[in-house]
């Protein structure tokens, strides 16, 4: 008898080693300290090396480094850029009607790890931002007709989220409510208990959310304004509704006289500029332990949820000619915010059942080791305590290559002119604006160049959309539309 005891206590400490190794390390899919490597040198370093960084990773088709990848390409205008996107399209589609919040784990996966060990779903605002950045890619080849596609599918994809996660988040509840029926914790954790003191943590600890301002209908304003930029410059009236549902949103004087501009048919031309500063909101963790007595001991019953962190603009200030200052087209932390507030209980709710099945777990197996004997009960509490804390965390996964902020700016066609773009009065970029000869007219794209770092040439007269990248590091430009006559 003595012997099976040793035999127990020396196979269950493995087991539960074991398990803990498996939680820590393999229910860590793309880990923090990654992402934070790829940030460091996108926005600290290069652009292209971040680039070449993401495509690495992304080659396990990982939806995170497609989405990280492409973006970056689109940024530093590589080859590989629509290529990267689509795949990442594909593949949002395809977790979209699987179900964003639903769990693609096993119960005891789900539960033995952590919501890390799940492949990374994605988020409606990043699905719309893919195609939002495919369109400004096509924009940028001169393929306007797929640009408005792209643009299409964006406007389509917001319009649909709020539907989308009505119903999502009814079925991801329903889906924890059967796993933890099924479970062992059913009838030693008193789950509507448990559930009030979710809906009380999540009072305290999340009311940062409103500092975001979230748009209660998922719409961003800038993917509804250039749309609507790019189908007027077009001929298409159909871009007016898209102006005026970015106006309602924003409020800006600038989209006020582009609407004016549109709807009087006005022949001045324009150089309109749309600037991405900063870098958005990331994850951090909140970790929330409850500790469980019960006449086998104390066990741990912890609970790690994210939350998120603004990060303060690089530069609060960006101007032209030091004299005119650009308009906030959008707030990116508010749209992600948005979806974030909608996503919580789900992510809560599963975070809680998941530790239950933990306590549950812990306690029947000390049960069981303490009717063998009760050193080998208390062996088993401080083991299972143990694994419990090291599988629990929250995930922080999130795209970091989005911007916090999409400004607006534009330059009225008047006279020959050369203009400089200033974040805290520093020259970022030159434009120069010139008289064009037919030849140059009929160039399908602006080159900048290489001896002129962040310099573009524009045709006088002609309207152009200007894309600027701004990091700590350098500007990223490029001309994405230029009117040909």
């Amino acid at each position: 008898m003595r012997l099976w005891v040793l035999f127990c206590t020396k196979h269950f400490a493995c087991i539960m080693a074991l398990c803990i190794c498996l939680g820590c390390f393999t229910g860590c899919a793309t880990d923090v300290a990654t992402l934070e490597h790829f940030s460091r040198i996108y926005y600290h370093h290069s652009a292209d090396k971040a680039h070449k960084f993401a495509q690495k990773k992304a080659k396990n088709n990982d939806l995170l480094w497609l989405i990280q990848a492409g973006i970056s390409g689109f940024t530093t205008q590589n080859a590989d850029t629509l290529s990267l996107l689509d795949q990442s399209e594909n593949r949002l589609l395809a977790f979209e009607q699987e179900g964003l919040l639903a769990s693609t784990l096993s119960q005891v996966g789900s539960t033995l790890v952590n919501d890390n060990a799940r492949e990374y779903r994605g988020n409606i605002y990043e699905s719309i931002f893919v195609n939002y950045y495919k369109a400004l890619a096509y924009l940028a080849q001169g393929d306007q007709a797929r640009a408005r596609v792209e643009f299409n599918r964006a406007n389509d994809r917001q319009r649909r989220a709020k539907e989308y996660y009505t119903s999502q988040i009814s079925k991801a509840l329903a889906q924890e409510q059967s796993r933890y029926n099924q479970s062992s914790a059913n009838g030693i954790i008193d789950q509507s208990k448990s559930t009030r003191e979710i809906d009380s943590i999540l009072t305290q600890y999340y009311g940062n959310l409103k500092q975001f301002s979230a748009f209660e209908n998922f719409i961003n304003p800038s993917v509804s304004y250039l749309s609507g930029l790019v189908f007027l410059l077009s001929g298409d009236s159909k871009g007016l509704d898209y102006l005026k549902e970015s106006y309602g949103i924003t409020r800006s004087p600038t989209i006020a006289n582009d609407l004016q501009h549109f709807l009087t048919r006005n022949k001045q031309a324009y150089t309109w500029i749309i600037l991405e500063e900063g870098r958005q909101a990331r994850k951090s963790e909140l970790r929330i332990s409850l500790p469980f007595y019960t006449t086998q001991g104390l066990f741990h019953f912890g609970l790690a949820l994210p939350q998120l962190e603004s990060i303060p603009s690089y530069a609060q200030e960006y101007r032209l000619d030091s004299t005119k200052t650009f308009e906030v087209l959008a707030e990116v932390d508010s749209i992600i915010a948005t979806e974030f507030d909608k996503q919580l209980k789900a992510i809560s709710t599963r975070a809680l059942v998941s530790s239950s099945i933990k306590l549950a777990m812990q306690v029947g197996v000390s049960s069981a080791l303490d009717q063998v004997d009760p050193l080998l009960g208390l062996l088993g509490s401080v083991l299972g305590s143990t694994y419990s804390m090291a599988t629990t965390s929250a995930d922080l996964r999130i795209t970091s290559v989005l911007p916090k902020r999409i400004l607006l700016n534009k330059i009225p066609h008047r006279h020959p002119q050369t203009i400089q773009l200033t974040a805290q009065n520093t020259p970022i970029a030159t434009l120069t604006l010139k008289q064009c000869d037919k030849a140059t007219q009929d160039s399908s794209k602006t080159k900048i160049k290489p001896n002129k770092p962040n310099h573009i040439e524009l045709c006088l007269g002609h309207n152009s959309i200007i894309y600027v990248r701004d990091t700590p590091a350098k500007a990223y430009m490029q001309a994405i539309y230029k009117q040909v006559k």
